[in-house]
């Protein structure tokens, strides 16, 4: 097992696109330097643009967070440099941004989104090549993560998974609900929706467990014996 009792997978809670609410937008330096300054892990989400610039940023599309129609796959980096998460003066970070402004003072779950990018994974680790921070690598999509386990064994990497996700093909449907590609991913950890907890502890075992997102202490205290730890938002976890 590569993740011990005491490794921040486990025990530190981890931020859902930075620490944000108010005037805090998701996604953005603001929140994540806020994570750092209060001590939690942060969970981002990266995207490349159409000339392999890597950025986080959760939704595929642009629309609700800076009002821009399309994809963020469908454009350079020089375009969306240009563009403004919506009721602020911040732009889309880059991961490099993101690297520096966390400078290793926390760890960072990195969510690597299911793309039309067939070199993500490879952007993804050169970008973290030299990166001295404690990370993590998760996704919905096995083969990212077999590919970092092929690339970069020495990652600590992870699967995503639910019960709900409509509008995907039936296999895939089936691989997210039942982890049956975990055989061939060998993950170190695995990332579940919370309301699909507890899991079975065939598929549990020799990993640590994460449930996501959690929205509040109450939902937090009646998963928190299925589960290692949280990635959480719009409220401030108490762990006792």
């Amino acid at each position: 097992m590569r993740i011990p009792q005491g490794h921040w997978l486990k025990t530190l809670p981890i931020a859902h696109r930075g620490l944000w609410g108010g005037d805090t937008a998701e996604n953005t330096l603001t929140a994540y330097k806020n994570a750092v300054h209060n001590g939690y892990a942060i969970e981002i989400d990266l995207w490349a643009s159409k000339d392999g610039v890597i950025y986080s940023f959760h939704d595929g599309f642009l629309k609700r967070m800076t009002g821009v129609e399309g994809h963020i796959n469908d454009f350079d980096s020089s375009y969306i440099n240009t563009l403004k998460i919506v009721g602020t003066d911040e732009g889309i970070p880059t991961l490099r941004d993101v690297l520096f402004a966390v400078n290793g003072k926390v760890p960072i779950l990195i969510e690597i989104k299911n793309q039309k990018d067939e070199l993500i994974v490879e952007r993804v680790l050169d970008e973290l090549f030299e990166y001295q921070g404690e990370i993590a690598i998760q996704s919905f999509n096995p083969l990212h993560i077999n590919k970092v386990r092929k690339i970069a064994p020495h990652i600590i990497r992870g699967v995503l998974g639910t019960s709900k996700a409509d509008g995907e093909k039936w296999f895939t449907r089936h691989v997210l609900k039942h982890l049956s590609l975990n055989f061939l991913v060998k993950p170190d950890f695995i990332s579940m929706r919370y309301a699909d907890l507890p899991l079975t502890k065939r598929k549990t075992k020799n990993k640590a467990v994460l449930g996501w997102t959690v929205k509040s202490q109450e939902v937090y205290d009646k998963i928190k014996n299925h589960c290692d730890n949280i990635i959480f938002e719009h409220f401030i976890p108490n762990k006792d």
